[in-house]
C-alpha cells in the first residue's frame, strides 16, 4: 500500500512539472513583447510612450507614471495601484499621478491604498479630473499634491455602509476615530489638510479658519476647484489644492517646468475585476486543481483531467499577477523545481535526489507567486514569514480540499470504472512485482505485447490478454504499437518499441 502511494505522488509530481514547465515560455514570451518592462501580471494593462529609463536625462526630462482612479472604489482599484506603483519603483518614476474621478467605495482597500501609496518614494499627486467623493477624497488626502480641473469637486467622506445606509453610531464612532488618526499620520506636514478631512469625515465637526466658517457642524465638507483655493493663514496659503488645470497635460506640462514629460499610462482592463474573484477562489481552484492532477497520474496517458488541473493552476497564478503581487522570481524556482521532477521522472525514475528538492522549489516558487513582494529598495518593506501567512493558508486549505474530494471518490464509488481507475485494481493486480514476482504467469524480459495507450512515457501494456503498467525506455510509444519487455520495476516494466 505505501509503494502504490509513493507511485501516486511519483506520478502527480511529475505531472505538475511538465504541466509548469509548458507554462513558463507563455509568461515570458508575454514580457519580451511588452513595450515596456513590466512584470506579467501588468503586461496587457500598461502602455508605455517612452523608452527605457536607463535611457532619459533627468535634468531635461520628467518621468511620470499615471494611474487612473475611475469608478467604484474596491480591490481591482486596489490591484491596479499596487501593480502601477511597483512598477513606477522599477522605472524609477520621479512623479506619481492618480487621475481621479469616483464616488468613493470600500474603506478596506481604501485603506491598503493607502499603505500602497505610502511605498513610493519620489512625489505623488491627485488629479480630480471630475469627483473626488467619500474614498477618493481619503486617497487624494495622502498625495503630495492635489490639483483640480476647473468644475472637479472634493469630499463627503464620511463612512456608510456598502449599500450606502448608516453605519450605527457607536461603530462610526471607532471607525472615524481610527481613520482620522491614520489619515493624520500621512498628512500631519499640511497646515489645513487634516482639518480638512475630518470636516469631510465627521459631519459633527464645525471646520473654521481664519474666522470664517468653511463648514457648519451637521454638515460634510465639500470643496470646489475655487474654494480649495482660497488663501488663509499667515503667510497665506492655499486652503487645500496645488493648482486649478484644464486637463492632465496640461498639468504635467507645468509641473515638468520646462522638461520634456516621459510618460507611462497604467490602463485598467477587465481582468482587474476578474483577479478580485480568482483571489477569493485560490484555495478551491487549488484543491481542485490539485484533485484533477491525482485523478489524471492515476489513468493511462494524458488527458481531460490533466488538462484540467493544469488550467486551473493556470488560472490561480494569472490571478495573482493581475492582482499585483510578486514578480518572476516564483516563476523561476517553479520552472526549476519542475525542471528536478521531470529529469527525475523520465531519466532517473525512483532517484529521490532530484525529485524532492525539485518539490520543495516549486512549493516554495508557489508560495512566492502568491505573496506580496515588493520591488528590492522598497521603504518599510522586508521578507518575513508574515508575508507568507495567506499564501500557506491558501495552499493548505487547497491540499485538504483535495484529499476530502479525493476520499469521498473512493468513499462513494466503490463499484464504478472510475474507482477501478482511481485504485489501479488492474494495476494492483497485474503489475505488483515484489513477494509473487517469480510466478510462472508474470512476464518477463524478452515477452511482447502491444501499447494498450499512449506511453508518453508511462501507460499501459496488454500482454496475453492482461494489462500492466509500463514505462517507455526512450521517448514515447503510440497507442497500438508492438512493445517488448526490457527489465521490470517495483511496479511496472520498461518496454521498447518491438523491432519488425
Amino acid at each position: 500500500m505505501i509503494r502504490v502511494l509513493f507511485l501516486m505522488i511519483h506520478r502527480f509530481l511529475a505531472l505538475w512539472a511538465s504541466a509548469l514547465f509548458l507554462l513558463a515560455p507563455v509568461s515570458l514570451a508575454d514580457s519580451e513583447e511588452s513595450p515596456v518592462e513590466v512584470e506579467p501580471s501588468a503586461a496587457e494593462a500598461v502602455e508605455s510612450t517612452v523608452e527605457a529609463v536607463a535611457e532619459i536625462d533627468p535634468e531635461k526630462t520628467l518621468s511620470v507614471y499615471v494611474i487612473p482612479i475611475d469608478g467604484a472604489i474596491g480591490r481591482p482599484t486596489l490591484f491596479g495601484i499596487r501593480t502601477g506603483i511597483k512598477d513606477a519603483i522599477e522605472k524609477g518614476s520621479e512623479l506619481v499621478v492618480f487621475d481621479m474621478d469616483t464616488p468613493g467605495g470600500e474603506l478596506g482597500a481604501t485603506l491598503e491604498i493607502l499603505e500602497t501609496i505610502d511605498r513610493f518614494e519620489g512625489d505623488t499627486a491627485t488629479f480630480i479630473s471630475g469627483d473626488a467623493i467619500s474614498a477618493g477624497a481619503i486617497i487624494a488626502s495622502v498625495t503630495k499634491d492635489i490639483y483640480f480641473a476647473p468644475r472637479a469637486t472634493m469630499g463627503s467622506a464620511e463612512v456608510v455602509t456598502g449599500t450606502g445606509e448608516n453605519v450605527d453610531d457607536s461603530m462610526k464612532r471607532k471607525i472615524n476615530a481610527y481613520l482620522t488618526s491614520k489619515l493624520d499620520a500621512y498628512i500631519s506636514d499640511y497646515r489645513y489638510r487634516s482639518d480638512v478631512l475630518q470636516a469631510m469625515i465627521e459631519p459633527e465637526t464645525e471646520l473654521i479658519i481664519d474666522e470664517v466658517t468653511l463648514s457648519k457642524e451637521g454638515d460634510l465638507l465639500n470643496l470646489n476647484a475655487r474654494r480649495a483655493h482660497e488663501m488663509y493663514g499667515d503667510p497665506p496659503q492655499p486652503l487645500l489644492g496645488s493648482g486649478i488645470h484644464d486637463d492632465l497635460d496640461a498639468l504635467l506640462e507645468s509641473v515638468a517646468d520646462g522638461r520634456e514629460v516621459a510618460r507611462t499610462d497604467f490602463v485598467s482592463t477587465w481582468s482587474l475585476d476578474l483577479a478580485a474573484y480568482l483571489m477569493d477562489l485560490a484555495p478551491v481552484l487549488v484543491g481542485l486543481g490539485i484533485l484533477a492532477l491525482l485523478v489524471e497520474f492515476k489513468t493511462p496517458g494524458f488527458g481531460v483531467f490533466g488538462i484540467a488541473g493544469i488550467a486551473l493552476i493556470a488560472i490561480v497564478n494569472f490571478g495573482h499577477h493581475v492582482a499585483g503581487l510578486s514578480g518572476y522570481e516564483g516563476l523561476i524556482f517553479v520552472v526549476l523545481g519542475a525542471i528536478l521532477v521531470f529529469v527525475e521522472f523520465v531519466f532517473f525514475p525512483g532517484v529521490l535526489f532530484l525529485a524532492l528538492p525539485g518539490l520543495i522549489m516549486m512549493l516554495g516558487g508557489l508560495l512566492w507567486s502568491m505573496a506580496d513582494i515588493w520591488p528590492a529598495g522598497t521603504p518599510d518593506f522586508d521578507i518575513s514569514f508574515d508575508l507568507f501567512i495567506t499564501p500557506l493558508v491558501n495552499v493548505g486549505l487547497g491540499i485538504v480540499i483535495a484529499m476530502v474530494l479525493f476520499l469521498a471518490l473512493l468513499r462513494f464509488l466503490p463499484k464504478s470504472m472510475v474507482w477501478n481507475r482511481l485504485v489501479l485494481a488492474e494495476a494492483v493486480e497485474g503489475t505488483s512485482l515484489s513477494g509473487d514476482a517469480t510466478r510462472a504467469d508474470r512476464p518477463g524480459a524478452g515477452a511482447t505485447g502491444v501499447a494498450l495507450t499512449d506511453l508518453f512515457p508511462t501507460g499501459e501494456i496488454e500482454i496475453d490478454g492482461k494489462s500492466y503498467e509500463a514505462r517507455a525506455e526512450v521517448g514515447s510509444i503510440v497507442k497500438g504499437t508492438p512493445v517488448r519487455i526490457l527489465r521490470a520495476e517495483t511496479f511496472s516494466y520498461v518496454v521498447e518499441e518491438e523491432s519488425g
